[in-house]
């Protein structure tokens, strides 16, 4: 179905806002909405493959864990969530796709003041999602380590997945500006963290590194199947603080979020990661994780 001429290219052309499916050419958001003023306002980003979504359970949980962090109250629950995506991608026409729910505090009075009764804004919008071409499997992407850095978890605790993006935004226009696609943020203390909108992994000695958690990084759904399957398929992993000296010198590097699964980098701030093609950990973990999206989303929707 193509977007109509309100649907910016690459999103459906029906949108979900506050209990209403209409043209997103319709749909509208307060002047005075927090999430537009202040950024305020959290996000879950999920995958619906064969009418079903991938891993919600996961994506509902960190939701929430949003939610409280934010200190936004919702008046939904849980399965009216879901049930309006799926009557979102329903009245598009639509079985594959990517989901973005986005949740505000809502109307707002100048400045940071908060108006009393004012009702969260929950709005549900579907993109493209195809799977990662399969030449781009091959030869992986570029990407660079960004001068820009990740905001320490002293400022804002990496579980609340904030709407306010501004400094990744940016980060992602340095990574476009020479040619790549992603870029990897270190935070303040020089230790890797993750990119911009993913999970970033390397292979070292024949094992599989992450970032771990206490590094300050978001707790990605994608993340954790990775090092599911990992442990399933015996392959070695490891969680810990890392730096550019450990990142340029691995043999493989890849990056995870929902909409990619795996993406493997073959260039990394314009030199070769390992062979300067994609890595048979990172190939194998892609294929598998397409395995698993279409054997838990294969069946009947929910």
């Amino acid at each position: 179905m193509a977007p109509s001429s309100g649907s910016p290219r690459g999103w459906a052309p029906l949108v979900w806002i506050n209990g209403s499916i209409l043209p997103a050419a319709e749909a509208r958001v307060s002047v005075f909405d927090r999430g537009l003023l202040l950024g305020d306002g959290v996000y879950e980003t999920l995958l619906l493959r064969h009418g079903r979504l991938f891993r919600w359970r996961e994506h509902e949980q960190r939701l929430w864990q949003s939610l409280s962090l934010a200190r936004i109250s919702l008046p939904l629950a849980s399965a009216a969530l879901a049930e309006a995506i799926l009557a979102c991608a329903s009245a598009n026409g639509l079985k594959e796709a990517r989901v973005r729910l986005t949740v505000t505090r809502g109307e707002g009075g100048p400045g940071f003041e908060r108006l009393a009764g004012a009702a969260p804004c929950v709005i549900i919008a579907l993109g493209q999602a195809p799977p990662v071409p399969s030449e781009t499997l091959r030869e992986g992407v570029a990407a660079v380590v960004a001068r820009i850095r990740q905001t320490g978890r002293d400022n804002l605790d990496p579980a609340l997945k904030s709407i306010s993006r501004i400094h990744l935004a940016l980060a992602r226009m340095e990574a476009e500006e020479a040619g790549a696609r992603e870029a990897i943020l270190l935070g303040s203390d020089g230790v890797l963290r993750e990119g911009t909108a993913s999970n970033l992994f390397m292979v070292r000695a024949g094992k599989l590194q992450t970032p771990s958690l206490e590094c300050g990084i978001l707790q990605g759904v994608t993340r954790g199947v990775v090092l599911e399957l990992a442990e399933n398929r015996r392959i070695a992993w490891e969680e810990g603080r890392y730096g550019t000296e450990e990142l340029h010198a691995a043999e493989e590097v890849f990056l995870t979020n929902t909409s990619w699964g795996v993406l493997p980098v073959g260039r990394l701030d314009g030199r070769s990661v390992g062979t300067g093609r994609s890595g048979p950990i990172a190939l194998h973990l892609a294929a598998a994780i397409q395995e698993l999206v279409d054997s838990e989303c294969g069946g009947a929707q929910p």
